[in-house]
């Protein structure tokens, strides 16, 4: 999606690839039949209007801001479903680690969703800096706001803007030092955990008497 054009096609394969990215996570965290049967439902409903909207050239901003929010659906449903599967699993290794880092980076891409369909649909534009942003532009300043690295190229114009660029760095800080961070230390302790010497299957020998 970064480095996409921007374009009517770009968007059919945007939808389509979250559409597939919902669909292999719920299928990873076993999620129900009736879950399943919905979730693909709203995804070959998402690429049909995609299509539509492509083939008859709707192009004006609400559409594409409305676009946009369709995708905020798609994205937010996959971290849902990954957080109940890693909250089912009895063990911390490295799939459970995995698994929390792709929900910090669905996380960055939500929130670039959230932004461009707040720039179409309010139709104030997003940025000071431009008036004609992309979801590549958005995606770059999701994820340097979420990392808060903040170049400081593009800033929001509006309050609300604001206030949801300071909640995405704040999330983004806390969930690295907390959720990441727990993880991989219950990963190393679960791997360092020394085998008891009264345990049939460690191995242990009893010390040479000596002579």
């Amino acid at each position: 999606m970064a480095a996409s054009p921007a374009d009517e096609a770009a968007r059919i394969v945007t939808v389509l690839l979250e559409g597939l990215t919902l669909m292999a996570t719920l299928l990873a965290a076993r999620a129900g039949r009736l879950l399943f049967r919905v979730a693909g439902v709203a995804v070959v409903g998402a690429v049909v209007a995609a299509v539509v909207s492509a083939v008859l050239g709707y192009s004006s901003e609400v559409v594409t801001g409305w676009f946009f929010a369709i995708n905020v659906l798609l994205v937010g449903a996959a971290p849902v479903a990954i957080v109940r599967a890693l909250y089912r699993r009895t063990v911390v290794d490295v799939r459970t680690v995995l698994g929390a880092v792709c929900v910090y980076l669905l996380i960055g891409i939500l929130f670039a969703f959230v932004y461009a369909s707040l720039d179409g649909i309010t139709g104030e534009s997003f940025f000071v800096q431009t008036e004609s942003a992309g979801i590549q532009t958005f995606l770059y300043f999701s994820f340097t706001t979420q990392t808060t690295v903040g170049y400081g190229d593009y800033t929001a114009a509006t309050n609300l803007g604001r206030t949801l660029a300071t909640t995405e760095a704040l999330l983004g800080q806390i969930y690295l030092v907390t959720v990441i961070a727990l993880l991989v230390s219950r990963m190393t302790v679960t791997r360092r955990e020394p085998q008891r010497s009264d345990d049939p299957g460690s191995g242990a020998e009893e010390a040479p008497t000596g002579e």
